[in-house]
């Protein structure tokens, strides 16, 4: 380092926690990011851009007072420093693999996360098949309603088969038939004594 010996840059590095900071920190800082910065884009590229947190992150672990306390020679200094950003670095690492192991990946790498989601997720609008047989079971419902409402104006409302021709728009042996139909599966129901 070129801002002095050990021991000055030791007391430069302690003078971060007064409250009247060495001048000559921000160059100490500086140096020691620099010097950071190129041993971590060489020896861990993989980790990019995150390079730069970790170095912000080991200059904040530099100027602590913990950390100050245990360097016991002023004359490692350098090699101390730079042993804090190898393990921030490895921490980070670390980290960054557990985020990844956490991480569920929804189609492949060169998928669109996105597109493959909506593809994959079931959607809400009924099928082909399942609108025929919605259709089927709504015309067997339609028919038996009508059917129903013929038995309700005749034996509720107590009508006569010709009115209620007319108000249903059916022939009066078309009402006939239906309530004929109506009585024998009464009769048929309460019959069955199985």
């Amino acid at each position: 380092m070129r801002h002095g010996p050990p021991e000055a840059i030791l007391a430069i590095l302690r003078s971060a926690q007064s409250d009247t900071p060495d001048a000559r920190l921000p160059d100490v800082l500086d140096a020691f990011r620099r010097q950071w910065l190129a041993l971590g884009q060489r020896r861990y590229p993989s980790l990019g851009a995150d390079v730069e947190d970790a170095v912000q992150d080991a200059l904040l672990k530099l100027v602590s007072s913990d950390k100050l306390e245990r360097l016991h020679d002023a004359s490692r200094i350098e090699a101390w420093a730079r042993s804090i950003f190898v393990h921030t670095v490895i921490d980070l690492a670390r980290d960054r693999q557990r985020h990844q192991k956490r991480r569920v990946w929804i189609g492949g790498p060169e998928d669109d996360a996105e597109e493959a989601l909506r593809e994959r997720v079931p959607s809400h609008l009924p099928t082909p098949e399942e609108m025929r047989r919605l259709k089927e079971r709504l015309e067997i419902v339609a028919e038996t309603c009508q059917r129903l409402e013929v038995a309700r104006l005749r034996f509720v409302e107590d009508l006569p088969e010709k009115e209620i021709a007319a108000r249903q728009s059916l022939s009066r042996d078309g009402v006939a038939g239906q309530l004929k139909r109506i009585r024998k599966g009464i009769r048929t129901a309460f019959d069955d004594t199985d």
